[in-house]
């Protein structure tokens, strides 16, 4: 197992700092480096934190979940980056909470520690067929071509004309993106190579997106939907039967729903696309019921009951009907969003998937006693809602909440030893931020030879075998 050079340069450090306040914060994306930034900000305590993450690379949703074409959104790295190299930080990446390190024994070396692990479950349909070859989860898809080594042989069926995508989201609207944009538009990007080859092979002409609900309540934002109108060879529509209901109440609508609404209405009379055009069509209306497969278990069609949307289109009636239909597809993607996943130990509600909390206080149960210490943020408290400004300022309550407690009373540790000590005992090989420094060098490197901001390594094996090998 190779040496932690961090743990033994920094040895001092911790020793000079005895006095304050030890964090543990699960989770590196987002909400694991904002709440640790919040907490930091702090000028009546010295804090130490450990960032725990359970892949061997940290940033979480912004390297794994954002778009390779939408590098300004990752801008928030250079933060992270920053953050991370604090004296007083350390990241410490393959290590999984609840299996490699028990949260009874992080909250026995740890004054606080705060669970950020984000939402990694996806929402099932729960219908036949979802299970089949050709089905693919958004995470698995986004996890895909974003170079999740995990899913990196996913090897989408790409060969037919038409691509079936269930949900009306912004990870849905990517997906269908990546589907349909032309090859140039993806080569610069920090897309994984495996994922370019496939797409490059691709015969897909048709990406129908589905969702059951009306116009009103589509979920994507302006700048993704608008982003379609600026691709080549990519032509959007939208099909929905209420456009004369919704042109109605357009004026009286808020600004911001109001000029997403409209835009998708300018696209509901869209000239059919050009031989050579991909259509990218978001259809309302629409429930899912079956996933069929041919004679060797791959996905063939998805079947679909068109919905009655009535009432007001703000807030409308959804009434099944008896029209359905059957849309021949190679492959399927289900984006219907993310739930939190139970880690062991950790207190759970099964009924709504969640981490039981009171202002970002977790508790026993639903409405019981607080657990001593135990903080959750982003995601993990809140689902799969919002965007990167809202996972901001959770974390500032986050962070609020934690302060405010600690000028009250702060819990006793049982334990005082390194936890990287621990670890080295348990052989689990953790990989530090210097570690992590090195392979982004390599991947930026491998990438500037091919014209792009990095090829990320996709083989957990081989990011381990280099980090063992570059320490």
């Amino acid at each position: 197992m190779f040496t932690c050079r961090l743990a033994q340069k920094t040895s001092s450090r911790f020793v000079r700092l005895l006095s304050s306040y030890k964090v543990a914060v699960v989770g590196s994306g987002p909400a694991g480096f904002y709440t640790t930034q919040e907490i930091l900000k702090s000028s009546s305590h010295q804090f130490t934190v450990d960032i725990f993450e359970k892949s061997a690379v940290p940033f979480g949703l912004v390297r794994f979940g954002v778009a390779p074409d939408h590098p300004e959104v990752k801008n928030c790295i250079t933060t992270f980056e920053e953050i991370a190299a604090r004296p007083n930080v350390r990241f410490l990446g393959n290590v999984a909470v609840g299996y490699d390190i028990r949260l009874e024994e992080l909250l026995s070396r740890y004054h606080v520690v705060v669970l950020a692990y984000g939402a990694g479950s996806d929402n099932k349909l729960g219908i036949p067929g979802e299970e089949a070859a050709g089905c693919y989860s958004s995470s698995e898809f986004v996890g895909w071509f974003n170079g999740v080594p995990q899913h990196s042989s996913l090897k989408p069926n790409l060969s037919g004309e038409n691509v079936a995508i269930i949900g009306h989201g912004n990870v849905a609207l990517d997906c269908a993106r990546i589907l349909a944009a032309p090859l140039p538009h993806l080569e610069k990007t920090d897309i994984s190579e495996h994922a370019v080859e496939c797409l490059r092979e691709r015969n897909v002409k048709n990406v129908n997106l589905y969702g059951r609900r009306g116009v009103m309540q589509f979920q994507g934002t302006i700048k993704e939907v608008r982003e379609f109108t600026k691709l080549s060879r990519v032509r959007l529509s939208v099909d929905s039967d209420n456009i004369d209901q919704i042109r109605s109440i357009l004026p009286n609508i808020p600004r911001p729903k109001k000029r997403l609404t409209d835009l998708l209405l300018k696209h509901s009379s869209s000239p059919p696309p050009s031989s050579d055009d991909i259509s990218v069509c978001i259809q309302f209306g629409w429930s899912p019921l079956e996933i069929k497969t041919d004679s060797s278990g791959h996905v063939k069609s998805v079947v679909l009951r068109k919905n009655l949307i009535s009432g007001d289109m703000m807030s409308p009636d959804i009434t099944p009907t008896e029209e359905i239909r059957e849309v021949p597809c190679s492959c399927v993607i289900t984006s219907i969003g993310y739930k939190v996943i139970k880690l062991p130990g950790v207190p759970f509600c099964d009924t709504s998937h969640s981490i039981p909390e009171d202002l970002s206080r977790v508790l026993e149960c639903p409405g019981g006693p607080r657990v001593p210490g135990l903080y959750t943020s982003g995601w993990a408290r809140r689902g799969s809602d919002g965007v990167l400004a809202t996972t901001i300022t959770d974390s500032a309550n986050t962070a609020m909440s934690i302060l405010e407690d600690l000028e009250v009373n702060s819990r006793s540790l049982n334990e005082n030893g390194d936890v990287c000590d621990m670890f080295r005992d348990r052989g689990v090989e953790f990989v530090t931020f210097d570690q992590w420094q090195e392979i982004d060098s390599l991947e930026k490197e491998k990438g500037k030879v091919k014209g792009k901001p990095r090829e990320k390594l996709v083989c957990y094996k081989d990011i381990m075998d280099k980090t063992k090998a570059l320490f």
